[in-house]
C-alpha cells in the first residue's frame, strides 16, 4: 500500500514538472487589448516563470491600468496565465493571459496550430458605443477577404471611422493586433473583438492573428514646410465653425489641424443642448408667477458692480416693458440669458464676453441652420439651464452640430491634417504669432506660416490628470470624464508659454447626470435632454433635490445620496425608440443599463427600492405638476404627469463635464496677455478660454459659446489691420 502511494506521488511529481518544462529565456508576444496591443515579456527557468512585465500597453489610466499592474503579480503568485480577471477591465486582462499563455507556450516548445480555416460568412457580436455591432467576416483560402458591418449605428467621424480603418488593416495585414482609433475605442474594441469571434466560428486560433501591423508613416529628415492664410488649432466645434465662417468671408486657404484621428472634438460626444433667447420658438412657452418671482429677484438685488447693475438695469427695462404689453408666454431675451449666464457662475464671469455671447447666440443658431443643422422647434430646459430656452437638434449626441459644419467645411476645400499635435506658435520679431510647429506620431516635425494669424480651437483640460489636479485639487485623480481623450489643455500650455493670461483655472463643472461608472453622457431612457418631464430619486425612492438646479448643487445633492447615485424616472410620454444619441433603448434594457416596467411598483421592486415610497414621490410630484408648484424643494419646471407606463428608471451619478477656465481673451476672441494687451495675430474660441460661464456653467450654453465665438475669432482674424 505505502508502495503505491509512493508511486502514485512520484508519478504526480513528474507529471508536474513536466507541466512546467521550459526552455529557459525570454519570452514577448503581443495580444490586442482595449486600446491596441499589449505586449508582454515573460522570462522562465526550466521549471518556474521568472517574471511577467507588460512592455507595452496603451490601457485607460485607471481602468485598464489596474491590470497591467495587478495581473503579473498574480501570474506569477499561481505560475500560471489562469487567474481570475481584473473587475472592470476584463479586456485587458484578457489580452493580459493570452499573451502570457503565448509565451508559455513557445517556452514549452508549443507552437500555435498552423491556421486551417472553414472557408464561408462567419458573423460575431460585441456591444459597441450606441449599441450591437454585428459582423460578417468573410473567409477564403485561411485569408480574411471582406467584412462587413450590417446595420450598425455607430456614430460618425468616431465609431464609422474606427470600423473603416480597423477593417481596411484587418484585411490587409490579416491580424486583430491593430490600434484602437483614439476617440472612438469602445467602438474599436467590439469591433475586434466580434472579428475575433467570427475567426474562432471559422475555425480559427486568434493567437494566429496577432502580428503587429508596420508603421504607416514615415520618417523624414529635417522640417515639413507648409502655409496657409488662416490656421485652426481643433476639428470640435469652435474650430468648424471658425473654419466655415473663415471661407464664408473669402479665405482661399483655411487649414485645420487635429491631433486626434478624428473630427468632432467634445462637440461630437454632446447631447446638442444649445441655449439661445429665441421669442418664436418660445412663444408657446407659458409665464409662471414663480417664473416671474425669479426675475423680479435677480434685477432686485445690490449690484456687485457698475456693470452688473448696467446688465440689470438693461433686463428690467425689458421686463418692465413685457409686462407693459400684457403678454403671457415666457418672457426672454439676450439681456436676461446674460444676467442668468453671469449670476449663475457666481458673479466671477466677465460681463463684456457674456453680453457678446448672449447678444450673438441667436444668430449663430439661424446660421447653423443655413448650414443644415436639424434645429428642432420645441424648446425646454436642459439640466442646469436655469430656463426654458434650450434648443435641441433632431439628430444623435452632437452630430446635428459637426456634420454639416464639416460637410461644409469640405465643400468649401478647407484643408485638414489629422492625427498632428501643435507644439508651439511661431512668433516673428515683431511679436506677431504667424504660425505653427507641429509633430506626428513618428515625430516628423512640420512647420507651417499662416497670414492672418492662429486661432486656438483645443478644448479644455478635463483628461490632463496633472493640470486639473493643480487646478481644482478637490477633484480625485480617479474621476471619469464625460470629455474625449483630447481634452489635454494643449492650446493653453502653448500660450501661456509666451504671456497669455489665464482666468477662472480652479473652476471645474462635475456633470450630475452622467453613467456610473464611465462617466458617458449617453445611456438613457429619454429622448429630449430636457428635465421638463423627468423626476430624480434616491435608492429609497425619494426626491432629494429640486431637478431644475443648478449642476453644482445638483451635483452635491447626489454626492449626499446613498452610493452617490440617482435614478432617472420618466415615463414613456418622452421615450422614443432610439434616444438622443442613436442607442436602441430596447437593447439598453435588456443589457440593464435601463429598467423598465408597467408599473411603478414593478420598476421599484427592479431598483431595490421600497415601491410605497416610489409611488408615493410620484404621485406628489404629479399635484406638484397640476398646481405648477413645488413646495418641498423648490422646482420651477414643470411640464408633463409621470402617468402614462411603461416607466423607465436610468442609473446617474457625476461626471467631471466641463472646464470653465482658460485663455483671457477680449469680447472679438483676441489672447489677451497678462497685461491686458492683444498678442497680434494669436486668437481663441471654445472651452480653451475662460471668464464667460464664471464658476459655475449653465447646462446648454457651452455648445452655444463654442459656436458663436469660433464665429467671432474668424471674423476677427480675417478683419485685423
Amino acid at each position: 500500500m505505502k508502495l503505491t502511494t509512493l508511486a502514485l506521488s512520484i508519478s504526480a511529481a513528474i507529471c508536474s514538472t513536466a507541466a512546467f518544462a521550459y526552455t529557459p529565456g525570454t519570452y514577448t508576444a503581443s495580444i490586442a487589448g482595449q486600446n491596441g496591443p499589449v505586449t508582454v515579456e515573460v522570462q522562465t527557468s526550466a521549471d518556474k516563470i521568472l517574471s511577467v512585465k507588460v512592455l507595452k500597453q496603451q490601457e485607460t489610466e485607471g481602468i485598464g491600468s489596474k491590470a497591467v499592474v495587478q495581473l503579473p503579480k498574480e501570474i506569477m503568485t499561481a505560475q500560471s496565465a489562469d487567474v481570475q480577471a481584473v473587475a472592470g477591465a476584463s479586456v485587458t486582462s484578457a489580452a493580459i493571459k493570452k499573451a502570457v499563455q503565448e509565451c508559455l507556450g513557445k517556452a514549452s516548445g508549443k507552437k500555435a496550430a498552423p491556421v486551417s480555416l472553414k472557408n464561408g460568412v462567419f458573423e460575431g457580436q460585441a456591444y459597441g458605443n450606441n449599441g450591437w455591432l454585428n459582423v460578417e467576416v468573410t473567409i477564403k483560402d485561411n485569408k480574411i477577404t471582406d467584412i462587413k458591418t450590417p446595420g450598425q449605428r455607430e456614430t460618425r467621424f468616431l465609431g464609422d471611422t474606427a470600423i473603416k480603418t480597423i477593417g481596411k488593416d484587418v484585411i490587409e495585414y490579416q491580424t486583430l493586433n491593430v490600434d484602437n482609433v483614439a476617440g472612438a475605442t469602445v467602438t474599436s474594441t467590439a469591433f475586434k473583438t466580434a472579428i475575433g469571434q467570427a475567426i474562432e466560428k471559422a475555425g480559427g486560433n486568434i493567437a494566429n492573428f496577432q502580428k503587429p501591423v508596420p508603421e504607416k508613416i514615415k520618417k523624414v529628415a529635417g522640417s515639413i514646410k507648409d502655409h496657409a492664410d488662416l490656421i485652426i488649432v481643433g476639428a470640435g466645434g469652435a474650430g468648424l465653425s471658425a473654419a466655415v465662417t473663415a471661407k464664408d468671408l473669402g479665405v482661399k486657404n483655411v487649414l485645420v489641424i487635429e491631433k486626434m484621428p478624428v473630427v468632432g472634438g467634445n462637440t461630437l460626444r454632446c447631447a446638442s443642448a444649445f441655449n439661445a433667447a429665441d421669442p418664436e420658438r418660445q412663444k408657446t412657452l407659458p409665464m409662471t408667477d414663480t417664473l416671474k418671482d425669479a426675475i423680479v429677484k435677480a434685477i432686485s438685488e445690490k449690484p456687485v458692480s457698475e456693470e452688473h447693475k448696467q446688465l440689470m438695469a438693461d433686463v428690467k427695462a425689458k421686463y418692465e416693458a413685457y409686462l407693459k404689453s400684457g403678454s403671457k408666454t415666457l418672457f426672454d431675451c439676450p439681456e436676461w440669458h446674460a444676467l442668468q449666464t453671469y449670476n449663475g457662475g457666481d458673479k466671477v464671469g466677465k460681463i463684456p464676453l457674456i453680453r457678446e455671447y448672449a447678444n450673438n447666440v441667436l444668430d449663430t443658431l439661424h446660421w447653423m441652420q443655413s448650414k443644415g443643422a436639424p434645429v428642432m422647434d420645441r424648446v425646454s430646459q436642459g439640466a442646469g439651464a436655469l430656463w426654458q430656452r434650450t434648443h435641441q437638434l433632431d439628430a444623435p449626441a452632437g452630430l446635428g452640430l459637426i456634420s454639416p459644419l464639416y460637410d461644409n467645411a469640405v465643400k468649401q476645400n478647407v484643408r485638414f491634417k489629422l492625427g498632428l499635435r501643435v507644439n508651439d506658435v511661431i512668433i516673428n520679431d515683431k511679436g506677431r504669432v504667424i504660425g505653427v510647429t507641429a509633430t506626428d506620431k513618428v515625430g516628423n516635425k512640420y512647420e507651417i506660416t499662416s497670414k492672418d494669424g492662429v486661432i486656438l480651437a483645443t478644448g479644455g483640460y478635463s483628461q490632463n490628470k496633472e493640470m486639473r489636479q493643480k487646478s481644482a485639487p478637490h477633484l480625485t485623480p480617479d474621476m471619469v470624464s464625460t470629455n474625449q481623450p483630447g481634452a489635454t489643455g494643449d492650446g493653453i500650455i502653448i500660450a501661456t508659454k509666451h504671456g497669455a493670461d489665464t482666468t477662472g483655472m480652479n473652476y471645474v463643472q462635475v456633470y450630475p447626470l452622467a453613467t456610473p461608472g464611465t462617466g458617458a453622457l449617453q445611456g438613457r431612457a429619454r429622448k429630449m435632454s430636457g428635465l421638463d418631464d423627468v423626476i430624480d430619486v434616491n435608492k429609497n425612492g425619494e426626491r432629494f433635490v429640486k431637478e431644475d438646479a443648478r449642476r453644482d448643487e445638483f451635483v452635491a445633492a447626489i454626492k449626499k445620496q446613498p452610493d452617490a447615485i440617482c435614478y432617472d424616472i420618466n415615463d414613456s410620454s418622452i421615450v422614443k425608440p432610439l434616444n438622443s444619441f442613436n442607442e436602441d433603448v430596447e437593447t439598453l434594457v435588456k443589457i440593464g443599463r435601463i429598467y423598465k416596467a408597467d408599473t411603478l411598483a414593478d420598476l421599484a421592486k427592479q431598483l431595490g427600492m421600497p415601491a410605497d415610497k416610489l409611488e408615493a414621490t410620484v404621485a406628489e410630484f404629479n399635484k406638484m405638476v397640476e398646481a405648477k408648484n413645488d413646495p418641498k424643494f423648490g422646482r420651477k419646471l414643470f411640464d408633463r404627469q409621470i402617468i402614462k407606463p411603461p416607466f423607465y428608471a436610468t442609473p446617474r451619478a457625476p461626471s467631471i463635464h466641463h472646464t470653465m477656465g482658460g485663455l483671457m481673451i477680449s469680447p472679438n476672441a483676441q489672447v489677451l496677455d497678462k497685461n491686458g494687451k492683444p498678442i497680434p495675430g494669436l486668437f481663441a474660441a471654445g472651452e480653451v478660454t475662460g471668464g464667460i460661464h464664471g464658476s459655475n456653467r449653465l447646462g446648454g450654453n457651452a455648445t452655444a459659446d463654442v459656436l458663436t465665438f469660433g464665429r467671432i475669432a474668424a471674423k476677427s482674424a480675417v478683419s485685423q489691420k
